[in-house]
């Protein structure tokens, strides 16, 4: 294999992606294939092996029946958390079935989602993301790239909105009072004034999921049930709905374009009635992961992937939405408190080796700015880095 290593200029920490350019080589007189993708804010790429090649890797995504992580029995909580640390180590996706969100709620939210990517530009415009100073808000088309090197647009075929944690806002009861290092967030719009109180609707309940998710993750490895709650008090999270319009994939070179990984801890997906969500195996081949009732999919990101020192995947994923259909998607994700400081968690560590702590709200603004490059806290960044060098 040929590697070019591309010059970036003025790169850092935020904005060095460490792109790579692939050229297929012969092997046995046939040409190898590659899948290429963003993962821990680097592009890579990974061959794709059929036959004798292959490796032994997941062809499908389990599904958790989740229900016993509700019991008052920690021995049943422990059984979901046994379930929950095996498909974290071997797939790094799961389905999380017969969670604590009811359909109503879900099935409201949607209904508000498509009212809201309905509206006229202009008030989706309202609250662009450009106007918010933590990138919260609406974005449009073809807005976000994950790598600013990339030509053209027409592989970020979707239009979002963000909204997240917010000390500002009553409806979180935020375990402490705001003061000026604790900017006012999120934003809406005003043309849709029943869109907040369904958002808060399904936020709310699935941030409590999510935090009892949590400790069933301490549980799977070895850890105390309780031990992540000091740094997930008011944790970084936020809900960003996703509107796909009908698209068509033709030909390779689509392959893994908007395939990532996520940079939280864990995310957790509410699909809609359309499959396009897939996730790429040891073996380069995309694995479908369509719609389930009363689901939840479930994918480790790479934050708990760098503090359980790789023992759980945070696996490459990608939509493609090929239906010919509208797609709507609800992720949510979940990260520590801005504040906390972790590293290698101590039933991951291997004797002799020193493990560097990371602060979450630090981690975290450089991945949000290096996915959002065009953003003006990313340019500001980017500039002030530039004259520090110059």
């Amino acid at each position: 294999m040929v590697t070019h290593k591309a010059n970036l200029g003025n790169s850092h920490p935020i904005f060095d992606y460490g792109i790579a350019i692939e050229k297929p080589f012969k092997m046995d007189s046939k040409e190898q294939k590659f899948v290429y993708y963003h993962a821990g804010g680097k592009r890579g790429s990974r061959p794709v092996l059929t036959g004798a090649d292959a490796k032994d890797t997941f062809e499908s995504i389990p599904v958790i029946n989740v229900e016993g992580m509700f019991s008052d029995s920690l021995e049943e909580r422990k059984k979901v958390a046994a379930e929950v640390g095996k498909a974290a180590r071997e797939v790094g996706f799961f389905y999380a079935q017969n969670h604590s969100v009811k359909d109503e709620t879900i099935d409201k939210t949607f209904k508000s989602v498509e009212k809201f990517f309905a509206l006229p530009l202009e008030d989706k415009m309202e609250v662009h993301i450009h106007k918010s100073s933590v990138v919260r808000g609406y974005e449009p088309l073809f807005e976000t790239k994950l790598d600013p090197n990339s030509k053209g647009g027409k592989y970020y075929m979707k239009e979002a909105f963000t909204m997240g944690d917010d000390a500002h806002e009553p409806e979180q009861n935020a375990p402490f009072t705001p003061g000026p290092e604790h900017p006012k967030k999120n934003a809406w719009p005003s043309a849709l004034p029943e869109f907040r109180p369904a958002m808060y609707e399904y936020y709310n309940d699935i941030h409590a999921f999510s935090k009892k998710l949590m400790r069933i993750f301490a549980l799977a490895l070895d850890l105390p049930e309780t031990y992540f709650d000091n740094a997930t008090k008011f944790p970084m999270t936020g809900i960003r709905i996703l509107h796909y319009p009908p698209q068509e994939a033709k030909g390779a070179e689509d392959i893994g374009l908007g395939a990532h990984t996520d940079y939280d801890l864990f995310t957790l997906v509410c699909q809609g009635q359309v499959a396009a969500l897939e996730v790429l195996n040891a073996n380069g081949i995309w694995v479908p992961a369509p719609p389930k009732p009363r689901t939840f999919v479930v994918n480790i990101g790479d934050f708990l992937q760098r503090i359980t020192n790789h023992q759980f995947k945070s696996t490459v994923h990608r939509v493609v939405n090929k239906s010919g259909e509208q797609r709507y998607s609800m992720p949510f994700f979940f990260s520590p408190d801005r504040d906390a400081t972790l590293a290698v968690l101590p039933t991951c560590r291997k004797e002799g080796e020193e493990y560097e702590e990371v602060n979450a709200g630090e981690y975290f603004r450089q991945r949000l700015l290096a996915a959002r490059y065009q953003h003006p806290a990313a340019k500001l960044e980017q500039s002030n880095v530039v004259s520090a060098t110059a």
